[in-house]
């Protein structure tokens, strides 16, 4: 088990290209990892067939129904937490890492911290325990500390996880399918004594390459309409997280602000603004009823 250092997943649905694009720059990474799981939820295009053509190196496991990111992380992180990986990286098909040494830089921050470090990775956020919002570090702490402790790092962000975390069940829940399924975990991480660090470093670099140094943020911003049905479940997710996690002010406050959120959307029309308070009533309805649809 010692000797088995780094291995990843990465969980994909019907995108085969950008799959074949996110494995190259994986491997082509200074340090890359020993093993590759792909978890494919997709059924409809040619996953299986390009990976056997381009890296049949890799391990392929195929769903055999859409499990969402939650089912498809819970299946990744506990068939290498079996098989005794130390450090698991928690892909997404669509989220390469940034830099061509940015596991190496991330592999090397968690290996110098020790056991109790639960995950490492590129951006991350504190967690307010009172209003269940995130609180963004600013560029003057990332600029004065080589790396930074934070309370969670979102899918995407290159996310490097302690594989005796999982050993200890620390794992993701199935039934959220979409959504915050990455704070939940994070969030246990923290109460069983792990810390989640990011390396300040690559946090800048983001920044930059993504043009988000500065970001003023809208209360309510208007979103395209084939992407509110991410809302239904961010909200209804994070009121399962907050229960769970026995943080009742936080419950309420999400709650309150995601119907205020809701309400001040018909500044940007009556047809738009109805649209987000009935997928609003809906998440708060199917929380309150325990329906975990997957749609």
């Amino acid at each position: 088990m010692s000797n088995k250092r780094f291995a990843a997943f990465i969980v994909t649905f019907n995108r085969a290209e950008i799959l074949m694009d996110t494995l190259h720059k994986i491997f082509t990474q200074t340090l890359p990892p020993e093993k590759v799981l792909i978890i494919d939820n997709g059924a409809t295009d040619e996953t299986k067939k390009k990976l056997e053509e381009l890296y049949p190196e890799v391990e392929h496991v195929y769903m055999g129904y859409n499990a969402g990111p939650a089912g498809g992380d819970k299946v990744g992180l506990e068939m290498l937490a079996k098989e005794g990986y130390k450090w698991i990286f928690w892909g997404d098909d669509n989220d390469p890492p940034q830099t061509e040494d940015t596991f190496e830089k991330l592999v090397t921050l968690a290996e110098s911290y020790g056991d109790k470090c639960g995950q490492v990775g590129m951006v991350g956020s504190r967690f307010n325990r009172y209003t269940g919002l995130l609180q963004r570090i600013t560029n003057e702490e990332l600029r004065k500390n080589p790396y930074i402790e934070v309370d969670t790092i979102g899918g995407g962000q290159c996310k490097i996880v302690n594989g005796n975390s999982i050993r200890e069940g620390i794992i993701t829940e199935e039934k959220l399918f979409f959504g915050f399924e990455d704070l939940d975990f994070d969030l246990s991480q923290k109460e069983a004594g792990y810390k989640i660090l990011v390396h300040s470093g690559l946090f800048l670099g983001c920044r930059e390459r993504w043009s988000r140094l500065n970001v003023e943020r809208e209360i309510v911003k208007k979103k395209d309409e084939k992407v509110l049905w991410r809302d239904y479940y961010s909200i209804r997710n994070a009121l399962f997280i907050m229960k769970k996690h026995r943080l009742p002010l936080a419950w309420l406050s999400f709650l309150t602000v995601s119907i205020g959120k809701s309400l001040l959307s018909y500044k940007h029309g009556r047809r738009y603004g109805g649209l987000v308070v009935r997928n609003t009533c809906r998440a708060v309805r199917d929380y309150s009823l325990r329906r975990y649809y997957k749609r």
